[in-house]
């Protein structure tokens, strides 16, 4: 049996991972909250857009199980929709539930919440309507551009200058949006987007845990380590931008090699022994190992098509980091643990079975459509069990932190 969720006024000890500090009214009711229906959606930020992510994570995959000439045209949407629509509800979520934390001031307010999603959308639909041209990517980057704006105004008047590139994060997809970049490029942008965001969360996240463990080891990240890895791979995209695949080709793999490098410091030992922390560091895998797929993707005597490699970045990284950090706002807080549900753990298992599905395409002889259709209804399964437990997490008062464990004093 699922255990009781705590008391929304239960003492918490909090950890500066979320960022949810400033003033709230009694109850966790946040003061300007807008009279609109559902009002516990717009508590938070990341209720409404964490929602959308999921909810667009399984809506992508339906159109390969569309009967053909049905629908829009499946890659484009498939490939727009994954990066832009899921990753980018699921980024700006992120980032503003982080933001108080940073800063040290209030949260968000509601109204610019609504304002975001409601950008978002306008993004959506422009896309779905065919819009193209300078007006349409323009509607499109919207979003990306105010998240970004907002973000650096925030972090610029607290003066926390060590924020600022993960508060300008949201202007890569927004330019890649602006510059109607190839999905390749597009995938891309988003494993630098994981390696600079996802990166600094796993170790916060375990760092934070490993505080309360005595005798644990410090968690150590190196920077030249992980800026390495950055700088790798835009070089490697550069490379790609002059059609030069054999000089990306050995500095994917090389960026990739280094974010694999980053994570014995991360102690991924311990967590094995914590679940919701697990998750995070079995996801990253996937970065790591998609880099090093799509720099072998780059030489010809490899045999390996780009697309292959890229959805180990797309669905592998992108997907596991996604559910896994957006799972731990749905997960029962026992003490100073987050507890993952079997719907949960079924969940990102059932994720991790659609990637392999999706790379087995690429390799043998195969038929590529019974895979196909497995990859599709295992990943929207998976995403529809997340949903189904996150319900508990749109409702009510918002426990604070969000995404760390509460531990009762």
């Amino acid at each position: 049996m699922t255990p009781p969720r705590p008391a929304a006024n239960a003492p918490a000890l909090r950890f500066p991972v979320d960022g949810d500090h400033g003033p709230s009214q009694p109850g966790g009711m946040v003061s300007d909250m807008p009279r609109a229906p559902f009002p516990g959606l717009w508590l938070a930020p990341h209720r409404p857009l964490f929602l959308l992510a999921g909810l667009w994570a399984l809506l992508v995959p339906t159109v390969w199980l569309l009967p053909q000439g049905l629908g829009p045209e499946p890659l484009a949407w498939h490939r727009h929709e994954l990066l832009f629509g899921m990753g980018g509800a699921a980024l700006g979520g992120y980032l503003l539930t982080a933001l108080p934390a940073w800063t040290g001031g209030r949260r968000v307010a509601a109204a610019v919440t609504a304002a975001l999603v409601a950008l978002w959308l306008v993004g959506r639909l422009t896309f779905a309507i065919g819009g193209t041209g300078p007006l349409g990517s323009l509607a499109g980057a919207a979003y990306f551009l105010a998240l970004a704006g907002f973000l650096s105004a925030r972090v610029t008047r607290a003066r926390a200058w060590g924020r600022i590139p993960l508060a300008l994060a949201p202007l890569v997809p927004g330019w890649a949006q602006i510059d109607d970049l190839s999905g390749e490029t597009a995938a891309l942008f988003f494993a630098l987007l994981i390696g600079l965001v996802g990166g600094r969360a796993i170790a916060a996240f375990t760092r934070h845990w490993l505080a309360g463990s005595p005798g644990a080891p410090a968690v150590s990240d190196p920077p030249w380590l992980a800026g390495g890895a950055l700088l790798t791979l835009a070089l490697a995209m550069a490379a790609l931008q002059v059609d030069a695949p054999r000089l990306a080709g050995p500095l994917l793999i090389a960026s990739g090699l280094m974010q694999l490098a980053r994570m014995p410091g991360w102690r991924n030992g311990y967590a094995v022994r914590y679940p919701a922390l697990l998750l995070l560091h079995l996801a990253w895998l996937w970065l790591p190992l998609g880099l090093v797929l799509a720099g072998a993707a780059q030489l010809p005597e490899a045999g390996l098509g780009p697309a292959t490699a890229l959805h180990a970045v797309t669905m592998g990284a992108m997907g596991s980091m996604m559910l896994a950090i957006m799972a731990r706002a749905a997960m029962v807080r026992q003490g100073t643990r987050l507890r993952v549900s079997p719907v949960l753990g079924l969940a990102f298992t059932l994720v991790q079975l659609s990637v392999l599905a999706r790379l087995l395409m690429g390799w043998g002889g195969a038929d590529p459509a019974p895979l196909l259709r497995i990859a599709a209804l295992a990943w929207m399964t998976g995403w529809a069990l997340f949903l189904w437990d996150f319900r508990h997490a749109l409702r009510g008062p918002v426990p604070r932190p969000v995404l760390s464990a509460h531990s009762r004093a």
